[in-house]
């Protein structure tokens, strides 16, 4: 959590219409004096622009209109054609950037070591999170923490912590709306603690681009992780999402093994030269080297939907029903299931592609599943125009699935159609 309360900032919000008020008020002045503005009114907008710039247009629009123009709460949620929820919600996301920002101004941290029982908490949590299974994942957020609590000032900590959320978001272990909200609060945190960390700005970067806060949010902090620490591998692995969004696939298999080479004992950047590989549909090695992976972790189930996937695409989807679909027994989940069904699409079973597509959705009662998966399902079952709904769904829910879109084998019969044609070209307006 930010230093600087929400309170702190509703404050400084409610006194932009009483500019006697802020001159009276601590914290205003400090910021005046801070950014050098005439008044300390001046100073408060000054900072609401900064912390707004890159976040959703209806949180600027928000403040504007409540807290400059003061209008009321149901008033400016009609006028911005909100439901109470969405409009709250943006209120908060608001007020999350403008403490964060706040601190930034304010707080003077000085550079020093953190305590060695925080650097091995955080180490732990490192090597947990780059196994990628979601138990670990979990348990890597709790190392993070620990090293938060004893040392509120961990740079690492924070950046560690908002590389999780994202992880809980793409496992569906956490709504991507709220799971983002999360990850930009912490990477925002890491970088006003210190503006001068490379693992804090790779952190950002890959927040961007999973949250699609755009190309042009996210580049920058590439660049600048690389340039002040060209020998870590996060930075390396932010250049190989930066790639991959862009659909640059040389780009990305360059980046994701300088990361390997970097940090060879890391599973996860191992991982990421697999799924370099997948996206090339160079098949041979990605079913290669996700047997080697598996061989280390064998829970690891971004790796099996890999080279399930792969195998169908190698033209061996029985190897793939036989791997995720034992003598025909469905599991719970998600991600296999999709990859199944799109196994049963390729020997042309329909009927096994719609019961699997069933499974699903009974599934989607109790727990979330991405209708990006659910699109595989369609797509297996020969419901394209349902597919091309799920698709639109899952890219409104979460951007990140925008990476994928053009590469993803499993959509093939799907490239041809004017609406996903429509989605591909939503990847260089929403990241350039």
């Amino acid at each position: 959590m930010p230093l600087w309360s929400h309170g702190s900032v509703r404050r400084l919000l409610r006194g932009i219409r009483r500019p006697s008020q802020l001159e009276r008020d601590g914290v205003a002045l400090d910021l005046k004096r801070t950014l050098h503005c005439q008044t300390a009114r001046e100073a408060v907008i000054l900072l609401v622009d900064r912390a707004l710039r890159h976040e959703h247009p209806y949180c600027a629009e928000i403040v504007r209109l409540c807290d400059v123009d003061g209008e009321t709460t149901l008033v400016v949620a009609a006028a911005l054609n909100l439901s109470p929820r969405h409009f709250f919600r943006y209120r908060a996301q608001a007020v999350e950037a403008i403490a964060v920002e706040l601190e930034a101004s304010l707080s003077r941290i000085p550079l020093r070591g953190s305590d060695n029982r925080a650097l091995r908490a955080v180490a732990l949590g490192r090597l947990l999170l780059a196994r990628m299974a979601p138990s670990d994942v979990a348990s890597a957020m709790r190392h993070f923490e620990h090293a938060a609590s004893i040392d509120p000032l961990c740079v690492e900590a924070y950046a560690g912590l908002a590389i999780g959320w994202l992880y809980l978001s793409r496992e569906m272990a956490a709504a991507p709306v709220h799971a983002h909200m999360k990850a930009r609060s912490l990477a925002k945190r890491a970088l006003a603690l210190e503006p001068r960390s490379a693992v804090a700005h790779s952190a950002f970067a890959r927040v961007a681009i999973d949250a699609g806060l755009g190309r042009a949010v996210a580049a920058p902090h590439v660049t600048e992780a690389l340039s002040l620490d060209p020998l870590d591998a996060r930075g390396h692995i932010a250049a190989f999402n930066l790639a991959l969004a862009d659909g640059d696939l040389v780009a990305a298999e360059r980046s994701s093994r300088d990361a390997v080479t970097l940090d060879p004992t890391s599973f996860g950047n191992s991982a990421c030269v697999m799924a370099t590989a997948f996206y090339r549909h160079a098949w041979t090695d990605t079913i290669r080297q996700a047997r080697e992976l598996l061989d280390i972790e064998p829970r690891s189930r971004l790796v099996r939907v890999y080279l399930a996937d792969a195998l169908v695409a190698s033209g061996n989807p029985e190897e793939t029903i036989e791997l995720l679909q034992p003598g025909d027994r469905l599991s719970d989940d998600p991600y296999e299931l999709a990859s199944g069904a799109h196994a049963r699409g390729a020997i042309r079973d329909r009927e096994g592609a719609q019961r699997t597509l069933g499974h699903m959705l009974t599934v989607a009662r109790t727990q979330t599943v991405s209708p990006y998966l659910i699109a595989y399902a369609r797509v297996a079952s020969g419901d394209s125009a349902g597919a091309l709904d799920d698709l639109e769904a899952a890219v409104r829910d979460d951007p990140g699935w925008l990476m994928l879109l053009e590469h993803d084998p499993a959509l093939v019969e799907l490239y041809d159609e004017r609406r996903f044609r429509r989605l591909l070209a939503l990847r260089p307006t929403s990241l350039d």
